[in-house]
């Protein structure tokens, strides 16, 4: 059978067929390219990843609808919250420094870090959490959520290499002594987002 992974980025494709090539399921991703996806960004207006993974989920399905496709969809949204902010930034992961950004854009890219870490700057409470909320539906519209998460702290500067995630420079994982950007092998294989990822796998 194929799914449709909600996706243009091919890594996180190859990604998912690892994990089920590996759990030896029969099963072909195919990325939003391959069913000529041509709506766009979709946007997400959750306050939730729940709510933002299900909003792109049913973005799919609608046009897959529309386009007589009748493949299961699945879709994530991940985030990383952060005790001492009140959970932040949350949902705004991916666009933490926005505003910083389009009011200055000779800030650096990496300027999401830089925030996160101003801001916790007088705070000894780092613990922070990486959550992704993977969301399967299928062509009836039927559909079910599952979540990953990994608990950790943030570092008190970057570490290691600096590049997307960014966040990834700072999030030390629990039982480990290195930033997510420098995990490999089953350290990296046991995260959040391949855990919510082999869960929904397993509903196949």
């Amino acid at each position: 059978m194929k799914i449709i992974f909600g996706t243009t980025n091919k890594r996180k494709v190859q990604d998912l067929q690892n994990i089920i090539d590996e759990m030896e399921l029969n099963i072909e991703v195919i990325g939003m390219e391959d069913i000529a996806w041509d709506r766009g960004e979709i946007e997400e207006t959750g306050s939730t990843i729940e709510e933002n993974s299900l909003i792109k989920a049913q973005a799919i399905s609608a046009f897959c609808k529309d386009h007589n496709i009748e493949y299961p969809i699945i879709t994530d949204d991940s985030g990383l919250f952060v005790d001492s902010l009140n959970g932040e930034p949350g949902v705004y992961t991916a666009r933490y420094a926005d505003d910083e950004l389009s009011k200055d854009p000779s800030l650096p890219k990496y300027q999401c870090v830089i925030k996160l870490l101003r801001n916790l700057s007088e705070e000894e409470n780092r613990k922070a959490q990486y959550k992704c909320c993977v969301t399967t539906i299928m062509p009836n519209g039927d559909y079910h959520q599952e979540v990953g998460v990994s608990e950790g702290i943030i570092a008190k500067e970057i570490i290691g290499e600096l590049k997307k995630p960014y966040f990834y420079s700072v999030f030390i994982l629990n039982g480990t002594d290195v930033a997510f950007n420098e995990l490999k092998g089953e350290e990296l294989d046991n995260t959040y987002r391949y855990n919510a990822l082999r869960k929904s796998l397993k509903r196949f």
